[in-house]
């Protein structure tokens, strides 16, 4: 995916549909602030939402 330079990840989650509120996003297994610019590489977007 290529989105503009100074893309934010909560951009990133808006445009694939994503509620940032059900993810934990991390680039090389640490984890990355919602309002953090998007870098080149492999970002993993885990779903952390709980139903119950």
């Amino acid at each position: 995916m290529t989105v503009p330079v100074d893309t934010t990840y909560e951009n990133v989650l808006d445009i694939l549909g994503i509620n940032q509120e059900t993810v934990l996003l991390l680039k090389d297994k640490k984890a990355v602030p919602i309002d953090g610019i998007a870098v080149p590489g492999n970002l993993t977007i885990m779903c952390i939402a709980s139903q119950g």
